[in-house]
């Protein structure tokens, strides 16, 4: 009797162990996916960040213009 349990053990170890090497599997695939996603995530903040900072250039650049254009009109006197 106690051979006979001791081999269902192992046949419940075995079925468990493919379970879980499955499940290891499924989740290195997710790992590789979001790796990927954030890769794009990651680049695209980059580009937004560039051109806010180029917007924000721009702008601060014509406030400057602004402030130039009105003490050359007098703006001070």
């Amino acid at each position: 009797m106690e051979h006979e349990d001791i081999k269902e053990q192992i046949t419940a170890l075995k079925e468990r162990l493919a379970f879980l090497e499955q499940e290891q599997h499924r989740i290195d695939i997710q790992l590789v996916e979001i790796k990927s996603d954030l890769h794009y995530i990651k680049s695209g903040q980059d580009n937004l960040n560039n051109n806010l900072s180029k917007f924000l250039w721009i702008v601060g650049g014509g406030f400057l213009a602004a402030i130039v254009s009105w003490v050359a009109r007098g703006g001070l006197s």
